[in-house]
């Protein structure tokens, strides 16, 4: 691997994964059979088309944005060191993670109350009434919702991140300790059957979850020891493919049959859990799912969208606003919608779209070139629409630093 290239695909593909969190939450709302530890019942009592949405993005979404997060840290820490990395990331990961703690989780913890009192009472006001609260909160337990935990929201990954760049001397050490065998697992790494042996391993981290899902159960402060160990493995990979680059060319190599093998494998995967099969046979299924998933999905962005453009640029730099705010503008949405009765399709279609849009159109002409820019991705940016032809710049972007 060069010394110091630009993944503009991988950049991309950061971003987008951010983004589908519109969709997959979207679904969520509309779910026919939610996650026992959030058990939140869909409007009009669901579709299980919403179930199968929610469940392909969920199964390779968040692993795939670790084994990025993996990679782009060991190439911080060798670009600028462990302590300027520890910084960088103290700035941009842990400091937006408490203010958006203590200003946007409220707001979206509300509207999330709205729409449960909207289902279950027919409220409409924006300020829950304590008896219905009481009444909601003891249904919610006896469903099986965790009791005493405060839930972190979509904020969760973020929090992990925090604990899982605790492993860089870990990962640092890996690293060192595998050059003896850098022949053996730089072949290793290039070859398509890797994902056997990556899959092997996350069917041992799957192994503690039913059915090999992990839902819901690493939402909460608390962590959740299972959910960190089998995610923290996403991230140690990520840091080894920065040093064994074999699987960012056998993904783009075989993006396509990676990425129909994935969709194959969790449609197998979905049919085993409704069949009841035996537990190691569904999470084999997931485990290899998840990796196919992310090899096609790798793939893909460096084979097709490795460039610098317009687009690209601009779904990097505004996919973390976009994540922290579509929460509660999703929820407000799906909140206000639940008292018309209009088709689920259509509900989803405009908590989606409306939500990407009052996102974009915030970080476009609020946010971009305001601190709080400066905050999530070191500096101000001034870039016009994507599909626009494009001018220099009246701003240069400015480091943080």
């Amino acid at each position: 691997m060069t010394d110091n290239p630009r993944y503009h695909g991988l950049d991309a593909l950061r971003g987008t994964l951010m983004m589908l969190g519109i969709v997959l939450h979207g679904a969520f709302f509309y779910l026919a059979a939610p996650p026992p530890a959030m058990p939140i019942p869909g409007d009009q009592g669901g579709n299980f088309a919403f179930d199968v949405i929610f469940h392909l993005i969920h199964s390779f979404r968040i692993p795939a944005f670790f084994v990025l997060s993996g990679f782009f840290t060991a190439l911080l820490v060798t670009r600028r060191g462990v302590w300027a990395t520890y910084r960088n990331r103290l700035a941009r990961v842990a400091l937006p993670l408490l203010v958006a703690f203590v200003t946007i989780l409220p707001i979206a913890t509300l509207f999330l109350l709205n729409f449960l009192l909207a289902l279950r009472f027919g409220s409409t006001t924006i300020l829950p009434a304590r008896e219905e609260l009481m009444t909601l909160s003891e249904e919610l337990l006896a469903a099986g919702a965790p009791p005493g935990q405060i839930a972190l929201g979509h904020l969760w990954f973020l929090y992990y991140l925090c604990w899982f760049y605790l492993l860089i001397p870990l990962c640092m050490l890996l690293v060192r300790a595998s050059r003896p065998l850098a022949a053996v697992i730089g072949r290793l790494s290039a070859s398509p059957f890797a994902v056997l042996l990556l899959g092997a391993v996350t069917t041992a981290a799957l192994w503690p979850f039913p059915d090999g899902q992990v839902l819901g159960a690493f939402i909460f402060l608390k962590p959740h020891v299972p959910s960190m160990v089998y995610y923290g493995s996403f991230f140690v990979v990520g840091f080894m493919v920065h040093a064994y680059g074999g699987l960012l060319t056998v993904a783009t190599r075989h993006a396509v049959a990676f990425a129909v093998a994935g969709l194959l494998l969790f449609a197998l995967s979905t049919y085993f859990v409704q069949r009841g099969a035996p537990h190691g046979v569904t999470v084999i299924a997931s485990a290899l799912c998840t990796w196919s998933l992310i090899y096609g999905c790798i793939g893909a962005a460096l084979k097709f969208i490795n460039r610098d453009s317009p687009w690209v640029a601009y779904v990097s730099r505004s996919a973390y606003w976009v994540f922290l705010v579509h929460m509660p503008i999703a929820t407000a949405i799906a909140w206000w919608l639940v008292r018309y009765d209009l088709p689920l399709l259509l509900k989803f279609s405009i908590v989606v779209d409306v939500t990407a849009l009052v996102c974009f159109l915030s970080y476009h002409y609020l946010v971009q070139r305001s601190w709080i820019s400066v905050m999530l991705n070191g500096r101000r940016f001034d870039m016009d629409w994507p599909w626009r032809p494009q001018k220099p710049m009246r701003n240069p972007m400015v480091s943080a630093s």
